[in-house]
């Protein structure tokens, strides 16, 4: 059904029961994705692995739904090599991990733009309903 690397229409609708309610949902994942890949982006930069962690955690929730499998073991790996990071030990794997992390997500989020704009182009524009107009 599709060719994405991070997307999972497949396990969205096998989840959520339908395309279009997977569909819906996917408005919300974008927006999400926004402002955790810039949260991701700056916690990197200030290497605040407790943020990271958070936000894989986070991340975890919905990435079942939506996300490959593959995908999915990439957050959960970054998120406890975040929780493990101590004074040091472990901060370069961590933060190589999480950099990987957010290309991948970023080609989540483009994966689910195209998607939810190839849809809006495809689906028939709404007409308005004549049982609604007033009688002149």
């Amino acid at each position: 059904m599709n060719a994405h690397l991070y997307l999972s229409l497949e396990k969205s609708i096998a989840y959520l029961g339908d395309l279009q309610s997977a569909t819906g949902l996917l408005a919300t994942l974008e927006t999400t994705l926004q402002n955790d890949i810039f949260q991701i982006e700056q916690a990197i930069h200030t290497h605040h692995f407790e943020l990271l962690q958070k936000i894989m955690h986070q991340l975890k929730g919905f990435a079942p739904i939506f996300c490959t499998d593959e995908l999915v073991n990439g957050i959960v790996q970054t998120e406890n090599l975040c929780k493990k990071t101590t004074a040091g030990l472990g901060q370069t794997t961590a933060l190589a991990a999480c950099s990987q992390l957010l290309i991948n997500l970023k080609g989540l989020q483009a994966e689910v733009s195209a998607h939810l704009q190839a849809t809006s182009v495809s689906a028939p524009p709404i007409q308005p309903s004549p049982q609604g107009r007033s009688p002149t």
